[in-house]
């Protein structure tokens, strides 16, 4: 492989932290805003990557050389940390408690992992609870969430909020991933993520009252939780499409300045050869990598009341670096569903939301589709869908959260949570 091709791709991979997640480019300085949409990545010269090193990874090489060394210390406290910094964990407050569990989820033993926040006493019988469920997206996990976790009040004492990671995301278990792309089919690969996810729903009894559910998917996770709508029909009120993946072909990104890719930067998309390699492989320097895209993506905690939020930032960061440095196993969904570049292999406009003779139409669910002002993913292609499933007697709305991009969870906490607090108010 020759130096120019190696240094090209190196710095690929790189950019690619903040490309996948549409961020802004790493040439930035870590305080950009986080609002911006992201653009492909192009080979700089070395001696630019080395020149510019400060401003790509800021995390200092002491503080990552501490973090390798805790991972291998204890890589769950890192979510504890991070959970740690909510008011009501470990310890109850008021009436709000919150605890970590681990639910089996097949016959080998493998578990979902998630963050559960309930209310001490209720007068409400554990059957009627209602229950708002948050659903990560690609290579992230439930700690995401947090500004949201932390503000959502339980309503009236009768809600349970549930953040969980996706099978072999974030914290929940990692068995070697069973499909290899193009070898397997991708309605495989969704089978063996729904299954595990039904499975779940159903141990934690969040089925017995189907009219009080109310699931928020981002991105990923919200492409999974349309096709599981329809197998399961009737296993939710509502559900939220928070910037899904895999609706449409973009021209967001592409009238924003994203490019094709070079040619074999998109095998090593479709060999499933990510940043996360890197980050892995990087043992000191792992969580220097990462702060690439982690310092950016959480930066604004620190433009926003810096004293209070300090301790969230850095433990955000951690969280990021310890699930980024986890084996390899859900995140291999990704070839099966996205091209190199963000479009889908198979349109959801194309598939699920054609013909109104699948399951979505035989349920009663209501959808609510949300996009950021600068989103890199396309909302014409929500609105169309939103408007098809109207035409077809389903409720269906489109929002737009201002002052933010893909991660509108997190650019916008404050507007998502409002329009999550009116749809727990409407149920």
């Amino acid at each position: 492989m020759s130096t120019k091709f190696t240094t090209t791709y190196l710095k690929s991979l790189a950019t690619s932290y903040l490309w996948r997640r549409g961020t802004t480019c790493p040439s930035k300085t870590p305080t950009v805003s986080s609002t911006r949409v992201s653009t492909a990545p192009t080979a700089i010269p070395l001696h630019e990557i080395i020149r510019k090193l400060p401003t790509l990874f800021p995390r200092s090489i002491n503080a990552s050389v501490r973090d390798y060394q805790d991972f291998c210390y204890d890589s769950g406290t890192f979510q504890e940390d991070l959970l740690k910094t909510l008011p009501f964990f470990p310890h109850c407050v008021g009436n709000k408690k919150a605890e970590v569990l681990r639910t089996i989820v097949d016959d080998h033993g493998n578990y979902i992992n998630e963050f559960c926040i309930s209310p001490v006493v209720s007068s409400t019988p554990p059957e009627k609870m209602k229950h708002l469920i948050f659903v990560h997206g690609y290579g992230a996990g439930l700690g995401f969430f947090l500004k949201n976790l932390e503000n959502i009040p339980l309503m009236h004492d009768n809600w349970v909020i549930h953040a969980i990671d996706l099978p072999g995301f974030g914290f929940s278990s990692r068995p070697k991933f069973p499909f290899k792309y193009p070898a397997d089919l991708a309605k495989d690969v969704h089978t063996w993520f729904h299954d595990r996810l039904y499975t779940w729903f159903k141990k934690r009894a969040i089925l017995s009252n189907p009219e009080g559910n109310l699931v928020m998917a981002h991105s990923l996770g919200a492409y999974l939780m349309a096709l599981y709508t329809t197998k399961y029909e009737n296993h939710f009120k509502k559900l939220v499409m928070c910037s899904p993946a895999g609706i449409c072909k973009s021209t967001a990104a592409k009238r924003l300045g994203n490019v094709t890719p070079p040619w074999w930067y998109a095998k090593l998309w479709d060999l499933n050869v990510s940043p996360f390699f890197l980050v892995r492989n990087a043992a000191y320097f792992g969580s220097l990598i990462t702060s690439g895209w982690s310092y950016r993506r959480f930066g604004k905690l620190l433009r926003n009341e810096p004293r209070v939020n300090k301790l969230q930032f850095e433990a955000l960061h951690r969280y990021a670096y310890a699930i980024f440095n986890q084996r390899g196993s859900g995140e291999y969904l990704l070839s099966f569903v996205l091209s190199c570049g963000g479009d889908p292999r198979m349109a959801l406009e194309d598939t699920i939301f054609k013909e109104k003779t699948n399951g979505i139409f035989r349920g009663n669910c209501e959808w609510l589709w949300i996009y950021g002002e600068k989103d890199w993913m396309d909302i014409q292609g929500g609105k169309r869908v939103s408007e098809f499933l109207r035409l077809g007697g389903k409720r269906s709305e489109v929002f737009v959260a201002p002052n933010s991009g893909h991660h509108l969870y997190f650019d916008n906490y404050r507007f998502l949570n409002e329009i999550l607090i009116e749809q727990m108010k409407s149920m």
